[in-house]
């Protein structure tokens, strides 16, 4: 008799997905999904297009990227818990996360297109443009045959080493059926699906109606209770749909990837700043590892924003019309509360008491910019006289 860890295995890999209750405790949904809310809500009100990643249908739907605060740390380590073993066993070794993201709709979100976030390994390799050596053709020369059949090796591999990716969906709230669930079409991980999707005579875009019709299986609608999750390989076709209630639906969005060569698709939503840095082994991490704070209300929720990158301020400025600000001077020595050093140019700039702990945070660094001076400017003062006050 199979026990139910090799059911759950089972049953993921041949129909592309798994529904798991009870993952995440009401209370923990509750204290992430008022953080999410919050933080969506700031960014999108201060445009930080930086911290959403590239969704489909992306009106009255955002995909946020989340920083290490401490209902997502205890979520993850809940999350590797309880579904660590079945993603180990189905990736073929320990796996790295790669996506971690809070997706939210609201009324008026429409359904997105039926759609795999990576293409199948097989489908990936069919339909690359690079022509294979030729046995049959004598005219080929053995050095050329020598590279073409490297090449073929590379291509190959790529059909059958490709890494696999599954996401988890956690429920931050229950989702009704005019949520906009997200929709699954069991068993379509498969070359044969990826080939229908990819068909020219459907674009590669299908309707729920039709992706019914074109798979021959009827969707699912993942309509989960509070703290379930839905647990889906990467290659199997879903998508998220009609929001038509009054209320917002919040997901916690993790995906992990396993050894491999990196697939093709998917968002990859994450903060650059944690990028390679979590693998599902980790877990559990301690809360020594909580690294922002939490939003609680309308009136911190800008603080738990990672701050932008100095790149990342001046694209936004340039993106709203606005004229970089002319270089600020440096002030007496005796008016620096507190002072930050860059991580560009090593110099040390003044800043307010309050200030500093967000700037010495900043996604990519502190830099000059993000208070109002330059790399070229001189840092007036010694590192001694600097030191001396503080």
């Amino acid at each position: 008799m199979a026990k139910p860890a090799d059911e759950e295995l089972q049953k993921l890999q041949r129909e592309g997905y798994l529904v798991i209750q009870g993952v995440l405790e009401p209370s923990l949904c509750e204290t992430l999904r008022q953080h999410v809310l919050l933080c969506t809500d700031e960014a999108q009100k201060q445009n930080r297009l930086d911290l959403f990643g590239n969704i489909q249908e992306a009106d009255n739907r955002s995909d946020l990227k989340l920083d290490m605060c401490e209902p997502v740390i205890e979520a993850l380590n809940r999350f590797s818990a309880r579904c660590g073993d079945v993603l180990t066993r189905a990736m073929g070794g320990d796996a790295k996360i790669v996506e971690l993201a809070a997706i939210s709709s609201s009324k008026g979100a429409v359904a997105q297109p039926v759609h795999a976030d990576t293409m199948h390994g097989v489908t990936r390799f069919l339909q690359s443009d690079i022509a294979l050596h030729d046995a049959t053709n004598p005219q080929e020369d053995s050095e050329d045959e020598d590279a073409v059949d490297d090449l073929g090796h590379v291509v190959q591999a790529v059909a059958t080493d490709t890494a696999l990716i599954f996401t988890s969906l956690l429920a931050l709230q229950d989702i009704q059926p005019n949520m906009g669930p997200t929709h699954v079409w069991p068993g379509t991980n498969t070359v044969e699906h990826h080939a229908t999707l990819w068909g020219s005579h459907i674009t590669g875009k299908l309707s729920v109606e039709g992706a019914d019709e074109a798979f021959g299986v009827a969707h699912r609608k993942m309509t989960l209770r509070q703290g379930d999750l839905v647990l889906y390989d990467s290659r199997t076709m879903h998508c998220g749909g009609a929001n038509m209630s009054d209320q917002r639906r919040s997901v916690f969005c993790v995906s992990t990837m396993g050894p491999g060569i990196r697939p093709d698709g998917t968002t990859w939503t994450m903060l650059g700043s944690l990028r390679g840095r979590l693998r599902l082994s980790d877990f559990p991490l301690s809360k020594d590892a909580v690294a922002a704070p939490t939003a609680s209300s309308v009136a911190d929720a800008g603080d738990a924003l990672p701050l932008p990158s100095a790149d990342v301020k001046t694209k936004l400025s340039k993106e709203a019309g606005i004229q970089e600000a002319e270089q600020r001077g440096v002030p007496p020595l005796a008016e620096w509360q507190a002072a930050v050093q860059c991580s560009f140019c090593a110099k040390w700039r003044p800043c307010g008491a309050d200030e500093a702990p967000k700037l010495m945070q900043a996604d990519s660094g502190f830099a000059c910019k993000l208070v109002g001076f330059s790399c070229n400017q001189e840092q007036r003062y010694s590192n001694e006289e600097i030191d001396a006050i503080f």
